[in-house]
């Protein structure tokens, strides 16, 4: 099983790092929140990203990935991006969007 934080970075794409590091940046310096309420946020992200990685079981994701080795390389990027929408839908599903 992948690192959750490895997953979170696939799903993110290029300058994961960054995003998540401007993210958590954002919410420590929106309002008074205290460091506390910063390890919460962290928390509750590492609980989302920790969901992702457990639920590898998706047949639509499994399908695309089996017939990516087949296709041009236009069509694996095409794959890619289709795969990286689906892992967006699932993480609305877990903010309940």
């Amino acid at each position: 099983m992948a690192d959750p934080m490895d997953a979170l970075k696939g799903i993110l794409g290029d300058g994961a790092e960054d995003k998540i590091k401007n993210a958590v940046n954002m919410l420590s310096s929106g309002s008074d929140s205290s460091e506390e309420d910063s390890m919460e946020y962290l928390s509750q992200i590492k609980d989302i990203a920790d969901k992702m990685a457990s639920s590898n079981s998706d047949p639509r994701t499994n399908l695309l990935l089996s017939l990516k080795p087949y296709m041009r390389a236009r069509r694996q990027n095409s794959i890619d991006n289709a795969v990286r929408f689906l892992n967006f839908a699932k993480i609305a599903r877990l903010f309940k969007l």
